[in-house]
């Protein structure tokens, strides 16, 4: 792009600048569990729909899904994404100290910012293409459920990304730029064991709790021997009610993460199969509640490229003195004594493995993604209550605004100049290999769409198991 066309589609973002930083704070002062989110996703909406594109709402039968259209003569089809589910158990005020406010949920991924910032970022593009006079078509896909590793996941599978040819995204993480490099593959299940109530003194017959302890220890002492390169975590989410009442249900959500899909795969069906004989040895039943599925990141160094190109033409983010003192009171607070270290420069990051997973990742092995990264303190860890305060600060708005204004500026690019996305298809056919990709497996699709709450109070019914 030419001079002119840069500075016209910075001028369009500058309009929507104050619309992203308001939308931020309205989703953080109303955080939403998974798949629960029907005011973020009505905002955001609201907001693209008086912008100017066509809305499908209650997408692909997800009820705080939607998806948001515009086009202009013949060019590529560009999608951004938007998340804006929060996590239980991280509610804080936006301060400098642990304060809780009552909330169920917290921002502690920082979802109230990618979800404004990707949608401020689709808003100018399109103003700014509609000026221009460049074809193509953005595609706005609002996903819920990514905290889970299962909106996405769900969304692709039932075509929400049908001819798509580029994604683009944005998550903060503890370094700025755009970012070529994997994440780990997700396999997520709950497992409900059930027993028989009966007094607590007398001997232990069919107790829920003893199968599903049994069920973790036994996992445990086989993970160095069988899958000491995998990340295996669990919590217990139904445990009894008393010591006096012998449980008869008890409920562990198991979590393998590994770089290899098929590898993480393996281990969750071997963990499956310890939960099953644990079951049995107590005199159980077990029910596998199977949840979601998803590949990491497939790098893809040509669309990174290209969207690093247009970041440097923002620069890194800008930090006030005042926003640099209150992180560093932040991290004061969270880890007296540990310092602060904040990556304050620009690169092109195609290093190592990042070790979380994204639901995204599931769709980037079939169309090529780019995504933008901006830096949070080293001391402040996610999904923690401090991250929660800083994504409702405004110490913590200038990472998500320079990538905002990063991705409209690239969404405009690859329209007017498709040989990028070109280029990047053609690497993405090379790193796959001509492999056939089997769909990743997701499930409790009956449960979140239709009562979601249940989910997050343990009282969901549903049978379902990764083979589906």
């Amino acid at each position: 792009m030419n001079d002119q066309q840069i500075a016209a589609i910075r001028a369009q973002w500058a309009k929507v600048r104050g619309d992203v930083v308001r939308h931020m704070r309205l989703m953080w002062e109303q955080p939403e569990l998974p798949n629960m989110e029907t005011f973020a996703a009505g905002r955001l909406a609201d907001w693209l729909e008086d912008s100017g594109f066509d809305l499908e709402r209650g997408a692909c039968g997800l009820p705080t899904a939607f998806i948001a259209r515009w086009s202009q003569g013949d060019g590529p089809r560009v999608a951004l994404l938007l998340e804006y589910d929060a996590l239980p158990g991280t509610d804080n005020a936006a301060v400098s100290r642990r304060e809780a406010r009552g909330q169920r949920a917290g921002h502690a991924c920082g979802h109230n910012q990618i979800g404004a910032a990707n949608a401020g970022a689709a808003i100018a593009a399109k103003a700014a293409m509609a000026e221009l006079g460049v074809g193509g078509e953005i595609v706005v896909l609002g996903c819920p459920a990514e905290e889970i590793v299962w909106g996405k996941v769900a969304m692709f599978s039932r075509g929400a990304f049908h001819g798509i040819d580029a994604i683009l995204t944005s998550h903060g993480d503890g370094r700025n730029g755009a970012a070529s490099m994997p994440c780990k593959a997700v396999w997520s299940s709950e497992f409900v064991f059930m027993g028989e109530a009966g007094h607590g003194g007398s001997p232990p017959k069919n107790n829920a709790l003893d199968a599903a302890e049994l069920a973790v220890q036994s996992l445990e002492r086989l993970r160095a021997h069988h899958f000491a390169d995998t990340s295996v975590e669990h919590v217990l989410r139904v445990g009894g009610h008393m010591p006096s009442v012998t449980p008869d249900e008890a409920r562990v959500w198991l979590v393998v993460r590994h770089e290899d899909f098929d590898r993480a795969g393996e281990v969750y069906r071997f963990a499956a199969d310890i939960f099953r004989r644990a079951s049995d040895s107590v005199g159980t039943s077990i029910r596998e509640q199977f949840i979601a599925s998803t590949r990491g990141y497939l790098p893809n160094h040509a669309l990174g490229r290209a969207l690093q190109r247009n970041l440097e033409v923002v620069g890194p983010p800008q930090w006030s003195a005042d926003d640099l003192a209150w992180m560093e009171a932040l991290c004061g607070a969270i880890r007296p004594g540990g310092g602060f270290t904040l990556d304050r420069d620009l690169a092109f990051h195609t290093e190592g493995v990042d070790p979380y997973g994204q639901d995204d990742g599931e769709a980037s092995w079939r169309i090529p993604l780019a995504r933008v990264n901006w830096a949070a303190p080293d001391q402040i860890p996610y999904h923690n209550w401090a991250y929660t305060a800083l994504t409702g600060h405004g110490a913590g708005d200038a990472g998500p605004l320079m990538a905002s204004q990063g991705l409209a500026l690239a969404t405009v690019d690859l329209c007017a100049d498709p040989a990028v996305i070109h280029e990047a298809k053609a690497e993405l056919a090379e790193r796959v290999g001509g492999a056939t990709l089997a769909a990743a497996p997701y499930g409790a699709f009956e449960t979140l769409t239709r009562d979601p709450a249940s989910f997050w109070d343990s009282t969901w019914t549903e049978k379902t198991s990764f083979d589906q």
